[in-house]
C-alpha cells in the first residue's frame, strides 16, 4: 500500500504517463464550434440542413408541369413550379394567386405576400387537396401551398404609346 506522502505527490498528469494537462482551448473549441453550427442552422428557413435553399429553376432541374400534378385526393407530394401568375386573391392573412404555365393553370396559396398579375415565378410547394362534398359529389381541387418563393421576375409595365399625327 503505498504511503500518503506517495498519494499526495502523485498528479493526474503522472498518472497518465507524464501528459500535460490539457488547457481549457482544447475543451472549448469543439463546443463553440458546436453552437456556432447549431445556430447557423438554426436560422436557415429552408429544409433539413438547408438543402431546400438551393434555387432549383437556377440549377438546371426540371420543374413539375401543372398537368402531370395528380388530381386525387390522396396527395402530399413537394413540387417545384414554374409559370406566369394569371390572377390573384388577398385573403385575410395570407392570399392566393393562379400560375400558368404550358400545360395548365393551378392555384398557389401562401402566407408570403402575393405576385403580381404578370410575374414570372419559380416556387417550391406542397400539393394538397380541398374536398368539397356537395350531395354525393365531390367537387374538391387540387392546390399547392406555397413553401418557398425561388425566383420571381416582375413583369414590364406597359410603356405609354405616342400618337401618331
Amino acid at each position: 500500500m503505498p504511503s500518503k506522502k506517495a498519494i499526495s505527490k502523485s498528479s493526474p498528469s503522472s498518472l497518465w504517463g507524464g501528459c500535460k494537462p490539457l488547457s481549457r482551448r482544447v475543451y472549448l473549441f469543439p463546443l463553440c464550434c458546436l453552437v456556432l453550427g447549431i445556430g447557423l442552422v438554426g436560422c436557415n428557413h429552408s429544409d433539413f440542413l438547408g438543402l431546400g435553399s438551393f434555387n432549383w429553376g437556377n440549377m438546371g432541374g426540371n420543374p413539375t408541369k401543372i398537368s402531370d400534378i395528380p388530381q386525387n385526393p390522396n396527395v402530399d407530394t413537394l413540387v417545384y413550379l414554374q409559370g406566369q401568375v394569371t390572377n390573384r386573391a388577398p385573403l385575410l392573412s395570407s392570399g392566393a394567386y393562379q400560375l400558368k404555365d404550358t400545360t395548365g393553370t393551378i392555384w398557389v396559396f401562401t402566407n408570403q405576400t402575393l405576385p403580381n398579375v404578370g410575374d414570372q415565378v419559380s416556387i417550391k410547394g406542397k400539393v394538397q387537396f380541398q374536398s368539397i362534398p356537395i350531395g354525393m359529389q365531390e367537387l374538391g381541387e387540387v392546390y399547392v401551398q406555397q413553401k418557398q418563393l425561388l425566383n420571381r421576375k416582375a413583369s414590364q409595365p406597359e410603356q405609354p404609346r405616342k400618337d401618331e399625327g
